[in-house]
């Protein structure tokens, strides 16, 4: 019973982890940016090694990055002059972009592809309305609190909470 407490325990710690290092879903508002993270640390990539390719529901040219320089030819129109990349970062395996000026048309996925060491980063982009074209909401006698959350936050940490009280609790096991 310990094993399967420290199981679920570990799994969730590493659920936690990872869910914080690499967010799927992006958010932004219409005219404004957004970064799209795309990185590779487990080691040092050579100038030739440093290859990434974004792509737009698979098949739109959003940014190429090639031998350590960004290359723009086959980019689609779509995105010409809307994507910055960092080539300073580079040489630490940071491939992000951002994306300015966005529109509802950006709405979508986005892969960033690092060939050279087989990875894969798959971003969800959803755009919304800018909150000043936005009209205010009508008040009604059933509205919730602005300060209320629809879902909650932070689930993996509850979670984490009632295991280390259920352990504790059953077994008086400290970890």
């Amino acid at each position: 019973m310990v094993v399967r407490c420290w199981l679920i325990y570990l799994i969730l710690h590493l659920i936690d982890k990872g869910s914080l290092q690499d967010p799927l879903e992006i958010e932004g508002v219409v005219g404004d940016s957004v970064i799209l993270p795309c990185s590779y640390n487990a080691r040092v990539l050579n100038p030739d090694e440093r290859n990434a390719f974004w792509r737009y529901n698979t098949h739109k040219n959003v940014y190429d990055i090639e031998n350590d320089r960004p290359v723009t030819e086959d980019q689609d129109a779509v995105f010409k002059d809307r994507i910055e990349s960092f080539p300073s970062e580079y040489k630490n395996g940071n491939f992000s972009i951002r994306l300015n000026h966005l529109n509802f048309t950006d709405q979508g996925d986005f892969l960033c592809s690092i060939t050279e060491v087989q990875k894969k980063f798959n971003r969800r982009l959803t755009v919304r309305a800018s909150p000043s074209t936005l009209s205010p909401p009508k008040p009604t006698t059933h509205s919730r609190s602005s300060s209320m959350k629809t879902q909650p936050d932070g689930i993996v940490t509850f979670l984490n909470a009632v295991l280390e009280v259920f352990v504790l609790h059953y077994f008086g096991v400290f970890y």
